[in-house]
C-alpha cells in the first residue's frame, strides 16, 4: 500500500489526490513560465530560437526588440536615432553557404563558441568546422547640427561646439549574448571600434554571430536633426568595405579652377604602393575602362560626412564634386612609363583648399554598394588666374602642370598647341644637327661607349619641353624657390595700364614690382610667351638642374652643351634642386606633389628639368643673358 514520507499508510483516495495535486502544481510551474520567460533565466540571460530562413535574411522579434537576419557578403542597412540599437545576426545556414569544398574545418581549443580574432582563432572544442568571417562597418549618413553652418563632426574653428559621436558596435558568437550592446556586463562580447565611419574585425566563428549597432546619446539632443543610416556586412569571402591608410591619389598641379591628379603605378603587383592589385596590365589595362573613382571636397563648404572621411558609403553618397563633373582617362605620363589614372577636376574655386578621396568600387554593378576608399589628400587652387593647366600634349606628352596663360585669348586646347608646337619647332633643327653625328659607327668611332644618339634625343627633349614651357605659380606666392617672369608686363586684362583688381587682390602686388630692372625678371624665358600669351607678371618654378648635366652627358661635345658652374649666379637664376622630402621645388617632366622618396628615383635620362647653355645653339633661344 503507497504510504507518505512519515511512513503513514494511505488510502487509494488519498493517493490519487496526491498525484493530482503534484501534477496541477508542476503544470502552473510551466504556464508561469511560459507566460514570463524572463523568470526562467538569471541575471536576465536568455536564449531564443531562429526559424531557418533558408539563405535569405529574415526579421525576428524578442518582446520588443527586432533581431534581423543578415546573409553572408549581404549589405544590412538601416537607420538610427539618438539612443536607439539595432541587432542583426547571420546564422550557420548562411556562415557556411558556401560549398563545403571551400570550407576549411579548423580544430582548436577553447571553448565553443568563444570569440577570438582570427589568429586566435573561435572554434569549437569538439573540431566543428569554422569560417573566417570579414565584418566592415559604415556610416553613411549622420544627424546635422540645428541653426547653425557647421557640419556634424565639428568645424575646425569651432572647438566650443560639441561633437557628434560615432556609432557604437558590439559583437558576439556566444549564445548566452544575442543581444550584444552598451549595457551588457556579464556576457562576452567585444566592442569594435567606429573611426570616421569605419570599422572592420577579422575572426573565426563556428555557428551564429550577433552584432548590435548602438547610436550614443547626446545631452542636448535638440542641437541636432536627422539620423543616422549605416551598412553593416559580414561575409566569408572578403571584405565588403574596405579602407586603405596609405596614399595612392597624387597632385599634378593646380590652376585657379582646376587641379590634376593622378594615381600611383597600376600594375598586378600594386597592393605593395597603396593601390589594388590588378588583374592585367600594360596595354590591356590601357584598354579597360577607368577603374578608379575621384571625390572632392571644398574644406570651406559645409560636408554633410565630416567625421566620415573612412566611410566609402559616406564619402561616395555626400561629396560635392563627384566623378561626372571630371575628365578622367588613362596615361602612361610619369614613373616607369606603366599605366595611371589621371583626373582632371574643373570648376573649382579660386584660391581655395580641398580634400580629395580616390575611391574604387568593388564592381561596375550599380547595386554592388561595396568598394575601397583612400585616405584624403589636400588640394590648393591657385589665386592670381594667370596660370592654366595643360596635358596630354601630342610632342611634350610629359608635361603635365599649369604654364603661363591668358584666359581672355586662349582656352586650353590652342594654349596647349601653341607651347607644344614651339618646342616642336626646335626641335626639328636640333634634329638636323643630330643627322650630323655618326651615331651608327663602331663602337671604337662613336662619340661615347656609355651613351648613344638615342640618349641624347631623349635627353634634349626633355631638356626643351622643360624650358620651352615654363611651370608657372601665382606671382604672389611667396614660396623661396620661385623666380618672378615679366614682372615689366601688365596684367593680362590691365588695358588701362593699371593692374586689375580681379582676380588679384591689390595688396598681394609689391608695388613697385621688385626687380622690374633686370635681364632675368622683367620678361619671360621665351619671348613670344611675352608676345602672344600676354600673361602678365607671374613667378615661374625653375627647372632642376640635373637635367642640364644629363644632356650634357648624353650628347657629343661638338653639339656644343654647357651648364652654369654650380653656385654660380647663372646657375642661381635659371636652375632649381630638388626637394628630396617629395616637393616639386623645381620643374621636371612628369614630376608629382610627394611621392614617397623610394618611388622618385631619379632617372638621369628622362628625369629633372633645367636651363642649359648652348655655344652654337644659343640663337635658337630669346633669352641669353646667362
Amino acid at each position: 500500500m503507497p504510504s507518505c514520507s512519515w511512513g503513514i499508510p494511505l488510502s487509494p483516495l488519498q493517493s490519487k489526490f496526491a498525484a493530482s495535486l503534484v501534477a496541477t502544481t508542476l503544470l502552473v510551474v510551466i504556464l508561469f513560465f511560459v507566460a514570463y520567460p524572463r523568470s526562467a533565466y538569471s541575471h536576465s540571460d536568455f536564449e531564443f530560437g531562429f526559424d531557418s530562413f533558408g539563405g535569405e535574411a529574415g526579421v525576428f522579434r524578442r518582446e520588443n526588440e527586432i533581431v534581423r537576419g543578415l546573409g553572408n557578403s549581404v549589405p544590412g542597412s538601416y537607420n538610427l536615432e539618438f539612443g536607439q540599437i539595432n541587432y542583426w545576426v547571420l546564422e550557420p545556414s548562411q556562415l557556411f553557404i558556401d560549398d563545403d569544398d571551400s570550407i576549411s574545418s579548423k580544430k582548436r581549443g577553447g571553448p565553443a563558441g568563444e570569440l577570438r580574432k582570427r589568429q586566435g582563432g573561435a572554434d569549437n572544442g569538439g573540431g566543428e568546422r569554422s569560417r573566417t568571417v570579414y565584418l566592415t562597418f559604415n556610416t553613411c549618413l549622420q544627424p546635422q547640427r540645428n541653426n547653425t553652418g557647421e557640419t556634424a563632426g565639428g568645424g575646425d574653428n569651432d572647438e566650443d561646439v560639441p561633437k557628434l559621436p560615432q556609432l557604437a558596435l558590439y559583437l558576439s558568437n556566444s549564445s548566452s549574448n544575442q543581444a550584444p550592446g552598451p549595457g551588457v556586463l556579464d556576457r562576452p562580447q567585444i566592442s569594435i571600434p567606429v573611426m570616421l565611419g569605419y570599422a572592420n574585425f577579422t575572426f573565426n566563428a563556428a555557428g551564429s554571430i550577433w552584432v548590435g549597432v548602438y547610436a550614443p546619446d547626446v545631452e542636448d539632443g535638440t542641437q541636432w536633426s536627422g539620423i543616422w543610416n549605416y551598412e553593416l556586412v559580414l561575409s566569408t569571402r572578403k571584405q565588403y568595405h574596405g579602407y586603405i591608410e596609405d596614399q595612392f591619389l597624387y597632385l599634378v598641379d593646380s590652376d585657379n579652377e582646376a587641379a590634376l591628379l593622378i594615381t600611383g603605378n597600376m600594375t598586378t603587383g600594386s597592393a605593395a604602393d597603396g593601390g589594388v592589385d590588378e588583374e592585367v596590365g600594360g596595354d590591356e589595362l590601357m584598354g579597360r575602362p577607368p577603374p578608379y573613382l575621384m571625390y572632392a571636397q571644398n574644406r570651406g563648404v559645409s560636408s554633410r560626412f565630416q567625421g566620415l572621411e573612412r566611410s566609402y558609403c559616406a564619402v561616395t553618397k555626400l561629396a560635392q564634386v563627384r566623378p561626372g563633373s571630371l575628365d578622367v582617362s588613362m596615361t602612361r605620363r610619369g614613373l616607369g612609363n606603366l599605366p595611371k589614372q589621371q583626373f582632371h577636376l574643373k570648376e573649382l574655386n579660386r584660391s581655395s583648399a580641398y580634400f580629395g578621396y580616390l575611391a574604387r568600387p568593388n564592381s561596375t554593378n550599380p547595386s554592388d554598394t561595396s568598394g575601397t576608399l583612400w585616405r584624403a589628400m589636400r588640394i590648393n587652387t591657385k589665386k592670381d588666374g594667370n596660370c592654366q593647366i595643360i596635358y596630354n600634349l601630342p610632342f611634350c606628352s610629359e608635361v603635365a602642370y599649369a604654364v603661363p596663360s591668358n584666359p581672355t585669348l586662349f582656352n586650353m586646347d590652342n594654349l596647349t598647341n601653341f607651347y607644344d608646337d614651339i618646342a616642336k619647332s626646335w626641335y626639328k633643327n636640333f634634329s638636323y644637327s643630330l643627322q650630323q653625328i655618326q651615331c651608327n659607327a663602331s663602337s671604337s668611332a662613336q662619340y661615347s661607349l656609355a651613351r648613344s644618339c638615342a640618349d641624347c634625343d631623349a635627353a634634349y627633349k626633355n631638356w626643351l619641353c622643360a624650358v620651352t614651357i615654363p611651370r608657372c605659380m601665382d606671382f604672389s606666392s611667396k614660396l623661396p624657390y620661385l623666380a618672378e617672369r615679366a614682372v615689366g608686363e601688365m596684367f593680362y586684362n590691365a588695358s588701362s595700364g593699371k593692374n586689375q583688381t580681379h582676380p588679384f587682390n591689390i595688396t598681394d602686388i609689391p608695388l613697385p614690382l621688385d626687380g622690374a630692372n633686370t635681364t632675368h625678371t622683367k620678361s619671360s624665358r621665351n619671348a613670344k610667351i611675352d608676345q602672344i600669351i600676354r600673361p602678365g607678371p607671374y613667378k615661374e618654378v625653375k627647372p632642376c638642374m640635373d637635367l642640364c648635366w644629363t644632356l650634357v652627358q648624353s650628347c657629343p661635345s661638338s653639339l656644343g652643351f654647357q651648364c652654369p658652374r654650380s653656385e654660380s649666379w647663372g646657375m642661381m637664376q635659371s636652375y632649381g634642386a630638388r626637394d628630396l622630402k617629395g616637393d616639386v621645388t623645381c620643374s621636371f617632366l612628369g614630376a608629382v606633389y610627394f611621392l614617397s622618396s623610394a618611388e622618385r628615383k631619379w632617372n638621369w635620362i628622362s628625369g629633372g628639368g633645367g636651363w642649359i647653355w648652348t655655344l652654337g645653339m644659343a640663337a635658337w633661344f630669346a633669352w641669353t643673358g646667362l
